[in-house]
């Protein structure tokens, strides 16, 4: 962090400083930047959203948030947006951080009726919220928010310039499941009448410090995500319902068909990295070969949070992402 931008081809990043300092730098400048608000979305539910707009903007930045995560994690990477002189629009998915609850177990459980909700949620943020008129708007999708992302981009024409999908979840890594076997789990428990249950292993929000199964290498990042959740609680996510991870599957398999990939019509950024165990990175490949306007970076040693990464990896992310967006 700690910005001071360089302007040719490659760096657009240097002398970062110090983390400690600079998060209260974010702080400080994003505070006064934050709009808040709530909108409707489909079948009535309340979505909330934040919005930093800059005066004289370069173009705007759509964020689309992955599973279980709320907008304060993803501060620092609005600041480095802001600084670059990009306006930031970024909306809590039904069932997750402030907007309308869905878990039928507990508060804390993720679930979803149908997974094109959350496109349709999209469309209507972009639509009543951000209302680019400019044609200079940019998506920025992680995990769970590049599957809806990917559909989005492959339903409705005309909304972004560019899309950069972080890790995206183009394929569930289901573990020592094999996929096939967990697909058709969540189909018999959906006709047992326990689709909202959680899925086997999957528990309600646990508040645990663990750095070793985390999604990002740096411990500091890691433990700023963990105490904003211990400072608010009703931000805090647990593990999904039968019922999206039937959802979840069936569009996962809907965005990945190469007929859907072609309806695609803007170069977009893919993000791979080598050490995640939260998607299956196969799929990844397949899209980059499917869509030949892709362009796939991986990264061997990063986590599936590269935003959150280690800054030899994250200042590297940063550099290629800013590139895209301006080259």
């Amino acid at each position: 962090m700690g910005l001071n931008f360089v302007r040719n081809n490659t760096k657009y990043f240097n002398n970062y400083g110090s983390i400690k300092k600079d998060v209260e730098e974010v702080n400080n400048f994003l505070n006064p930047l934050r709009e808040t608000g709530y909108f409707i979305g489909k079948q009535d539910i309340k979505l909330y959203y934040e919005k930093y707009v800059l005066k004289d903007e370069k173009g705007k930045i759509v964020i689309s948030h992955g599973f279980t995560e709320f907008i304060e994690k993803y501060e620092e990477l609005i600041y480095y947006f802001l600084k670059s002189g990009y306006s930031v629009f970024i909306m809590e998915h039904r069932g997750y951080g402030r907007s309308g609850n869905l878990g039928q177990v507990d508060k804390t459980q993720v679930s979803v009726e149908k997974f094109d909700y959350y496109i349709e949620d999209l469309k209507k943020f972009l639509d009543e919220i951000v209302k680019d008129t400019t044609g200079n708007m940019y998506l920025y999708a992680h995990s769970m928010g590049g599957a809806i992302a990917c559909i989005f981009l492959e339903r409705y024409k005309g909304y972004f310039k560019r899309a950069i999908l972080s890790a995206p979840m183009f394929k569930i890594n289901t573990g020592k499941v094999p996929y096939k076997l967990a697909e058709i789990l969540s189909k018999i428990q959906i006709k047992l009448g326990k689709g909202e249950n959680y899925i086997f292993g999957q528990t309600s929000f646990n508040d645990k410090f663990d750095l070793e199964s985390a999604a990002t290498s740096n411990e500091y990042r890691y433990r700023n995500y963990h105490d904003k959740l211990i400072a608010n609680r009703k931000l805090g996510r647990g593990g999904a319902s039968f019922v999206w991870l039937n959802e979840a599957i069936k569009a996962t398999k809907y965005l990945i068909d190469e007929k859907n990939v072609s309806n695609i019509d803007i170069p977009i950024l893919l993000f791979q990295a080598g050490r995640d165990t939260f998607v299956d990175t196969s799929a990844h490949n397949r899209f980059n070969k499917i869509y030949k306007d892709c362009n796939l970076v991986r990264f061997e040693n990063g986590k599936h949070e590269l935003y959150l990464e280690n800054d030899e990896i994250l200042h590297n992310y940063l550099d290629k992402i800013f590139y895209f967006l301006e080259k």
